[in-house]
């Protein structure tokens, strides 16, 4: 699996929900390639596809390098049955000012793989957010956005059900077990 690290205004319940729902989503579309982008604060929907021109390929968004606290790329091993940290080769985000029209499509990145962006900064604000795109698929992209009551649950989500990120969230739960073993 892989795992959401935490940095200082990170909630961990949001962490673990977000982790089990990216693993979930990675195995149930059967990925074998992912990118994580760790941003300082919360975002919105808006951020959705916002630079990727409808009937186009998907763009990375254009969040300010400053605001990224991390870039990760994986692979899946199919040997070990593991995803492995492997080296950026370039940084998904860099400075463009005043030129959004030069974000970067995924595919310049990888033809086949999942970005998924998510938010920090979760203990003072009580809200999150998870950003998914696929490349080399036709626009497949979701936004899901959480608040924290007594327990974290979906506030809004785009398109993307419910259902489907409670099921990517059941997927996680139990591959977190069969990575635990019995006890």
């Amino acid at each position: 699996m892989i795992e959401l690290i935490p940095s200082e205004h990170d909630d961990s319940g949001f962490l673990s929900l977000a982790q089990r729902i990216v693993n979930g989503a990675l195995a149930s579309l059967q990925m074998l390639e992912a990118y994580l982008v760790h941003i300082d604060n919360w975002f919105d929907h808006m951020w959705l596809a916002w630079w990727s021109r409808k009937g186009e390929e998907l763009r990375i968004p254009t969040f300010t390098p400053n605001r990224v606290q991390s870039e990760r790329h994986f692979v899946w091993d199919l040997e070990k049955s593991a995803w492995i940290s492997t080296d950026l080769t370039m940084p998904l985000h860099v400075r463009q000012p005043g030129r959004p029209w030069l974000a970067q499509p995924l595919d310049r990145f990888s033809t086949r793989a999942a970005f998924v962006w998510y938010s920090g900064n979760t203990v003072a604000n009580g809200i999150g957010s998870v950003m998914l795109y696929i490349s080399g698929a036709e626009s497949y992209a979701w936004y899901a956005s959480f608040v924290r009551t007594e327990h974290w649950k979906v506030k809004v989500e785009f398109r993307i059900t419910r259902r489907e990120l409670e099921s990517f969230e059941q997927r996680g739960r139990q591959m977190e077990v069969a990575l635990l073993g019995p006890s």
